[in-house]
């Protein structure tokens, strides 16, 4: 993503509720400066601004900078009469480059939205790329930024109603992308085992399965 992604900027443009935190103005932040030093695989973008303080005036100059990305989906697919979850495996660079001594993580569906696609056909999509699976209805669990003091990306996390049977498990990935990924049917109970236990280690996972533990009874009646 560019900063001046058009499909982007529009989606962050919506109304957000504003009811505990500042309700903002027009000349809260001024931009003196902008850099981008880097652009590739993200960018990283640098400004000189000020902002308003709390007791009403405006901070002094400090200088900033985000690494720039775009929007994404996670899709957690749900089989409520099997009680169980389907989440995928593949090697992720982020923790492989932290050292991390197993790159390899347990996730959520997810991946970047393209320009022009919504939210809602990227999951479509990354359901069908990732895991073989095809979707329809999505049921939103959460839009957020998962690191908001450096990273612009905001995700878009769904769950989807499916039917998981054992045939489900099997390999997937586009090879256009280098992708090499496996699938996993977890239980209910399995997958929160492995979000007590660390095993499960991203927060868009953690999110959509603590979700998930709040509705399940009622997905659960539901499906009966």
């Amino acid at each position: 993503m560019r900063t001046d992604d058009s499909d982007i900027r529009a989606r962050a443009a919506r109304a957000a509720p504003a009811e505990e935190r500042r309700k903002v103005a027009a000349g809260d932040v001024e931009v003196a400066a902008r850099a981008e030093p880097y652009a590739r695989f993200f960018a990283v973008e640098e400004q000189d601004l000020r902002f308003r303080r709390f007791d009403g005036q405006l901070s002094q100059s400090v200088n900033r900078a985000a690494f720039v990305s775009g929007d994404a989906v996670t899709v957690l697919p749900c089989d409520p009469g099997r009680d169980r979850v389907l989440l995928v495996e593949q090697f992720r660079f982020g923790p492989h480059l932290r050292g991390d001594a197993n790159p390899w993580q347990l996730e959520a569906i997810a991946g970047r939205i393209d320009a022009g696609e919504t939210p809602e056909a990227t999951a479509i999509r990354e359901a069908r790329e990732e895991a073989g699976l095809e979707i329809s209805r999505l049921v939103p669990i959460a839009g957020y930024y998962p690191t908001p003091g450096a990273v612009t990306e905001f995700l878009y996390s769904y769950l989807v109603l499916v039917d998981l049977p054992d045939s489900a498990i099997a390999t997937f990935g586009l090879a256009s992308e280098a992708e090499d990924i496996r699938v996993h049917l977890l239980s209910f109970e399995r997958l929160m085992q492995l979000c007590a236990s660390g095993e499960v280690g991203n927060a868009p996972t953690l999110l959509s399965a603590f979700w998930l533990a709040r509705e399940r009874a009622a997905l659960r009646a539901a499906a009966i």
